[in-house]
């Protein structure tokens, strides 16, 4: 007990919090009472070494009452709804995919324990069955039998704000499964990993201002997975998890980060569509024969034939490259009879003068197998001389040998 009243101590210094803000006029669904807190009921499980549970008789008239915090509408939980009252919260283990729908968040649910199986998963709390060793969810289909949700939903805060992380087994079980605000919490992989990998659920460590850290766990089903991590430092309001010895949160969308600096991302800003590419600005210019487009099944770009020592001259309208970081041109291009820098070149200029031959153009190092009849994938970072409203690609051919073909004509920068 001494040990008990210490824990609870300690995290009362940590936590300042307030207090889940709900009013809300009654729609009544349910006509009984909750007669038990949340931290009454779980103290009728004593968390074990492995997975464990204690059964809730039939006939004992368990009620329970919370708030819904948790969401599946983004992917990020599932199958689980957690709830919680002023002593603690619970998980709720349901075997449905689009919980959201009838459990919503700050919606009051009444649950009837009688049946029902109070035990753990990896040391985390749950109220579900058990089967086969482990905790199993509700089947929906029953769900009428237990869970009774009630009242319009509102607004919620976090209960508990934090600053700092203990170690798991120094946290007590009715701080687990709450809703809960990290502040002062910094991605170690902010603006550099996103919050899951494709295969398989991610962890990503949250580093707090005293150095304590907790871990954000996502599913790679969420449906901001392949979104990067924020930079910086800001706030975080999530579900306290663990599992065994870790310290773990999880939140519901990326909503529930603010302050943080949202990091650039590489984006298309111009691109080719060949189709209808000289109605939407590329131009031909010079003595030779003119630029065309193909498409088809096989190829989808710009060609030029030989000409008898003639220049060619194909200009891309103007493209906005001002307020754009680390721009980079990168486009295939082929010569049937190779590659020759001299007569088949690249440039850009931001001073277009409206005629190729009066422009002043920088050249860029435009390089491919000479010799060879092969497509060359090719990609340069423009120069910060770039960065203009009035950026203009040109392609340059006076190859009396060979024709020129050009294809994925894009430029991508950070936004």
């Amino acid at each position: 007990m001494k040990k008990t009243t210490i824990i609870l101590i300690v995290f009362a210094a940590l936590f300042a919090g307030c207090n889940l803000e709900l009013d809300v006029a009654p729609m009544p669904s349910f006509t009984g009472e909750a007669n038990t807190t949340i931290a009454e009921l779980l103290a009728m499980h004593d968390i074990g070494s492995e997975d464990s549970y204690d059964s809730i008789p039939i006939g004992s008239n368990i009620i329970i009452s919370g708030i819904v915090t948790t969401s599946d509408e983004w992917g990020n939980n599932y199958k689980y709804i957690n709830i919680e009252d002023s002593t603690g919260a619970i998980q709720i283990k349901i075997d449905n995919k689009a919980l959201y729908v009838k459990y919503r968040v700050g919606q009051r649910i009444f649950v009837k324990c009688d049946g029902l199986v109070l035990g753990d998963y990896r040391k985390l709390p749950q109220l579900g069955l058990w089967a086969n060793g482990s905790m199993q969810a509700i089947p929906s289909f029953k769900t009428y039998l237990y869970l009774f949700p009630v009242d319009a939903p509102m607004e919620i805060k976090p209960t508990f704000t934090l600053s700092s992380i203990p170690a798991a087994n120094d946290i007590p079980a009715t701080m687990y499964n709450r809703l809960v605000r990290l502040e002062g919490a910094t991605f170690t992989e902010g603006g550099m990993a996103t919050f899951s990998e494709a295969s398989a659920a991610t962890s990503h460590d949250i580093k707090m201002a005293d150095g304590s850290t907790i871990t954000l766990r996502t599913s790679n089903y969420a449906t901001f997975a392949s979104e990067t991590l924020p930079a910086g430092t800001g706030n975080i309001t999530g579900i306290l998890t663990r599992y065994n010895n870790y310290v773990q949160l999880v939140i519901n969308s990326p909503a529930d980060l603010e302050g943080f600096t949202v990091p650039q991302q590489q984006q298309t800003v111009f691109s080719v569509n060949y189709a209808n590419a000289f109605s939407e600005g590329w131009t031909r210019g010079g003595n030779g024969l003119p630029w065309q487009t193909l498409v088809n099944s096989s190829f989808s770009g710009f060609y030029v034939n030989a000409g008898a020592g003639q220049e060619s001259w194909l200009i891309s309208p103007a493209v906005d490259l001002s307020g754009v970081g680390d721009p980079a041109l990168s486009f295939s291009h082929r010569s049937p009879q190779g590659f020759n820098p001299n007569t088949m070149q690249c440039f850009y200029t931001t001073q277009y003068t409206g005629d190729a031959t009066t422009t002043q153009w920088v050249p860029l190092d435009l390089h491919a197998n000479t010799g060879e009849t092969a497509t060359c994938a090719f990609s340069a970072a423009l120069p910060a001389s770039a960065l203009s409203s009035n950026f203009r690609l040109a392609f340059k051919h006076s190859d009396s040998q060979s024709a020129w073909y050009l294809s994925d004509i894009k430029i991508t920068a950070l936004r």
